[in-house]
């Protein structure tokens, strides 16, 4: 709470920044002058009022709201008394708020878990005496021999349901380092059983690929390297055994002219050539 401090006296011309100002008393237009340039106001605004209602209000500094800002502060909000008031204040009541539903959530926590020993309400007779009827014996080792059945362990995975028409669960088959389906031997899990059927055609089409591997295989080892036949060209030498036709030799030579039958020359690579690499 803030503690309002009654000053009845002040000086002149002196004002803090939560108290009104003084020409702001009384907007009558034939009230006290106030001087602008000096910031000063001569005369009493309220005349007529009571002189014991004429007082600042101080309001004393709350050490809570200081504590509570400075801690907040250093926790990385941006608050400040000083600069901030109202919105430290108005952190602080959130504050107390939250605080507050924090340890009501806490206390009913705590008694729907553990119960109310204050309230009214009766505990079964079980509970109360903490024994029944029930007869259970117990070996040396403290381990239930009879009256109370073991429970089975059970698994958080759903056991014994088969999906998708298949007749065994998912990891009864291993094959090839790959997991599978029993009943149709496929390794796609969801997949759709197809039964003996697709394990039939399974091996047929693993048998048929292997024969095409092996015939691929026996084809390249049979395989016969064809020689190179090389045609004769400008720059090259002409086997000894080159049968040339008269004929279109003849023919040739005289559709030919000697020019272009140079400039064909030049255009064709020759073999010895250096430079034949770099020539498009």
């Amino acid at each position: 709470m803030q503690i309002l401090i009654c000053v009845r006296g002040s000086r002149r011309n002196l004002r803090i920044r939560e108290d009104t100002a003084k020409y702001l008393l009384n907007h009558d237009v034939n009230s006290a002058h106030y001087d602008p340039k000096t910031r000063s106001m001569r005369e009493d605004p309220l005349p007529d009022m009571d002189p014991n209602e004429k007082f600042y209000a101080v309001s004393a500094p709350n050490p809570k709201l200081n504590i509570h800002a400075w801690e907040a502060f250093e926790k990385g909000h941006d608050v400040h008394m000083q600069s901030a008031p109202s919105q430290a204040e108005l952190l602080y009541k959130n504050y107390k708020i939250n605080k507050e539903k924090l340890k009501v959530q806490t206390k009913d926590d705590v008694m729907e878990k553990y119960g109310n020993a204050a309230s009214d309400e009766t505990l079964p007779r079980e509970l109360l005496l903490g024994q029944s009827e029930k007869e259970v014996e117990y070996d040396r080792a403290g381990r239930i021999v009879k009256g109370q059945e073991m429970s089975l362990l059970r698994n958080k995975y759903e056991e014994d349901v088969y999906i998708n028409n298949h007749t065994t669960v998912w990891g009864s088959w291993w094959k090839d380092h790959q997991w599978g389906y029993q009943c149709c031997k496929q390794t796609i899990r969801n997949s759709y059983c197809t039964g003996a059927a697709g394990v039939e055609a399974a091996e047929a089409s693993a048998d048929l690929m292997k024969a095409n591997i092996a015939r691929k295989e026996a084809a390249e080892d049979t395989h016969v390297p064809v020689e190179e036949q090389r045609i004769p060209t400008w720059g090259t030498e002409v086997p000894e055994d080159l049968i040339l036709d008269q004929r279109r030799l003849t023919e040739t030579q005289k559709k030919v002219t000697p020019e272009e039958m140079e400039a064909y020359r030049m255009k064709q690579i020759h073999q010895d050539d250096p430079v034949k690499d770099f020539i498009h």
